[in-house]
């Protein structure tokens, strides 16, 4: 990168039930990135779908910012913006977001941005089809059925035919453990199906795995590299939205306390679901080691996981050695590295 300050553009908020949690992890990138290399701003995705700048002191409330809104197409402004923006940071968690829409438009424009492309991000956010893909790559995945009717009889008849009770049902693609829940019987099923329907048209159901939940973060275009292991314990039966924003009260051990093959067999694993999935920028990667067996088993990938203060993916950075303003700046290196290829003369027929 040049040594003049490189325009970044933070883009936050959207329509996703993931809103609140994309703004917080908007505002520990905006405050975390290095002023000496980025001269950042803020692009605020309201709940109804609308674009605009904001300023800085409306970035913990952007919904108060008054100025005028509208569809914002973020490559022009008046004749051209891409003069004034080097580079877009989406920080979109959830559907219009992290699903590779907005990705796809990036890469429609020609614009650099931050980030897995469009087709990565959307078979990352799909449970079904990356669960497919991590089990054709050769890991472990927990047995699971997808469905897209809410039809409780077919749907506890596979579940009682296949792996049972206790089982977890969760929206196919939706992040933040936002519809999630863990369902004991047939009872607690129709309550469970209903609530995942809210939030997505298709829903999986998997088997309950025994064991302890470990992330690891993953950097890196062709050649990736890992952090060290995580592991937590949840305050509660899993770790759902509230024990992750709101009590605070997971116990976590970062970085893992792990035999060092135990250790190298995640980092190994998160790199091969990483690159069976084609992805690129950043994800995180998580995990379970089974109790009884000992399995590594995948859970999902995130590619655009949690930037605030308390989330897994920059603290396992951190204890890696990488801090906060030096892993922005590693990601916004790799998205200009990414784009340079993918947007290269040599690619254009």
């Amino acid at each position: 990168m040049k040594e003049t300050r490189k325009n970044v553009a933070i883009i936050f908020g959207g329509k996703s039930a993931e809103h609140e949690v994309s703004v917080r992890s908007a505002n520990a990138v905006y405050n975390n990135i290095d002023r000496d290399l980025f001269n950042p701003s803020l692009i605020y995705i309201d709940r109804d779908g609308n674009w605009s700048f904001i300023d800085e002191e409306n970035i913990s409330d952007p919904g108060s910012d008054r100025s005028v809104k509208g569809t914002f197409i973020p490559w022009l402004k008046g004749k051209d913006l891409k003069c004034i923006i080097d580079i877009y940071f989406p920080v979109l968690h959830g559907p219009n977001g992290e699903d590779g829409r907005i990705q796809g438009m990036f890469e429609m424009a020609g614009v650099p941005f931050v980030g897995a492309g469009s087709f990565s991000s959307n078979l990352a956010m799909d449970k079904s089809v990356s669960k497919i893909i991590f089990r054709n790559a050769g890991l472990e995945i927990a047995e699971f059925k997808s469905f897209t009717s809410n039809d409780l009889e077919s749907i506890s008849r596979t579940i009682e035919e296949e792996f049972g009770y206790p089982c977890y049902v969760k929206p196919n693609s939706l992040g933040s453990s936002v519809g999630i829940s863990r369902v004991m019987n047939k009872e607690e099923l129709r309550k469970a199906i209903n609530e995942a329907f809210r939030f997505d048209t298709r829903i999986i159901i998997e088997e309950e795995i025994i064991g302890k939940e470990y992330e690891v973060s993953v950097n890196g275009n062709n050649d990736p590299v890992t952090s060290n292991p995580g592991s937590f314990i949840p305050s509660k039966d899993f770790y759902d939205y509230e024990d992750k924003y709101i009590l605070g009260e997971t116990e976590f051990q970062i970085p893992a306390e792990l035999p060092e093959e135990k250790n190298k067999e995640l980092c190994d694993s998160a790199v091969k679901a990483y690159k069976s999935l084609y992805l690129n920028g950043f994800s995180r990667v998580d995990f379970f080691i089974e109790e009884k067996t000992g399995r590594i088993i995948i859970n999902e990938i995130n590619t655009i996981p949690g930037f605030t203060e308390i989330s897994m993916f920059p603290k396992l950075w951190q204890t890696s050695g990488l801090n906060f303003k030096d892993l922005i700046t590693e990601l916004i290196k790799l998205g200009f590295e990414h784009s340079e290829k993918i947007f290269s003369k040599e690619n254009t027929p």
